[in-house]
């Protein structure tokens, strides 16, 4: 982190920049290592290169109060305009590419192995930051990133005012649950007789969930999207989390690789070792309106 911080030029405007951008990620369902999203540091390597670029050597020695709305929406258009045109299916992106391409072949095929991102560490061994991405969630996050560049392209960007506005609507983005593309969920339902096992439960459960969703895209071929958060319900002891699929849920129901899949997450789940009776876990498999009609049930209880 401390040469992250040396690189952004101003650790205040680069921590208002980041907070911008993980408040944005998070409201569109784009944050969150455990779900295949980007996780805290990998936001921030992104907003230290546009820091780095963008944020002149006079404009860095400014107060966070000192910088104008003006060029703070320069920042968040430059971040979102750069990154939505990057070729992350194939390129690797770096603070310091000089020195990865020091790293041997063998250290660069790790990079390459985990995750359909690659954001790299500015620091030694160079750890991909993203390796948490899928292709699903991947996809999901550029058009994230193209969402912004095309809601800035539709509106007026002119006066202070336009710019606030504009900064207010990217914010007011939401997350798309699910998604227009998406024709079926897999609900899974987490439960336990008290909040404490219920927490414990959960985190065992989150460590689990990268498998899955490898298992789905190299073995099923699905795409997916997976929700950025547990749910907890009301009751406390019980929580929600779905993954919707581009497949219709008798696809889901009717595929052997996926029952495979299912069975293997389960089996993965129950594995945990402070595991009591109490704990369960189970899944089902809907269509997309059903989850809908079930999800206002539940709301208005």
């Amino acid at each position: 982190m401390e040469r992250l911080l040396v690189h952004v030029r101003s650790p205040p405007i680069f921590q208002h920049l980041l907070t911008y951008i993980r408040t944005w990620a998070q409201h569109n369902g784009l944050y969150g290592q455990v779900y295949g999203y980007l996780s805290g540091y990998a936001w921030a390597i992104l907003c230290a290169h546009i820091c780095h670029k963008y944020l002149s050597s006079i404009k860095s020695l400014l107060s966070i109060e000192e910088f104008s709305i003006d060029e703070f929406f320069s920042l968040v258009k430059h971040f979102f305009a750069t990154f939505a045109q990057f070729n992350w299916s194939t390129d690797e992106f770096s603070l310091y590419p000089k020195s990865h391409d020091r790293i041997s072949s063998s250290e660069k095929r790790l990079v390459y192995q985990r995750g359909s991102m690659r954001i790299l560490s500015p620091s030694p061994p160079f750890h991909n930051a993203a390796r948490s991405t899928k292709k699903s969630t991947r996809d999901l996050i550029i058009q994230g990133f193209q969402r912004v560049v095309q809601l800035l392209d539709s509106i007026e960007t002119i006066t202070i005012e336009d710019k606030l506005n504009g900064l207010e609507q990217i914010i007011k983005l939401n997350k798309n649950f699910p998604n227009e593309k998406m024709k079926s969920i897999v609900q899974f339902t987490i439960s336990s007789e008290n909040t404490n096992e219920l927490d414990s439960w959960i985190g065992w459960i989150k460590s689990r969930l990268s498998f899955f969703f490898s298992d789905c895209e190299e073995t099923c071929h699905y795409t997916f999207q997976s929700q950025n958060a547990i749910e907890y319900q009301s009751n406390k002891n019980e929580a929600r989390y779905a993954i919707a699929f581009h497949v219709q849920s008798t696809t889901l129901q009717q595929c052997p690789q996926f029952t495979i899949c299912l069975q293997k997450l389960s089996d993965q789940v129950n594995s945990f070792s402070n595991r009591t009776p109490s704990m369960k876990f189970d899944h089902k498999i809907m269509s997309i309106d059903n989850w809908k009609l079930e999800q206002m049930k539940h709301s208005n209880r």
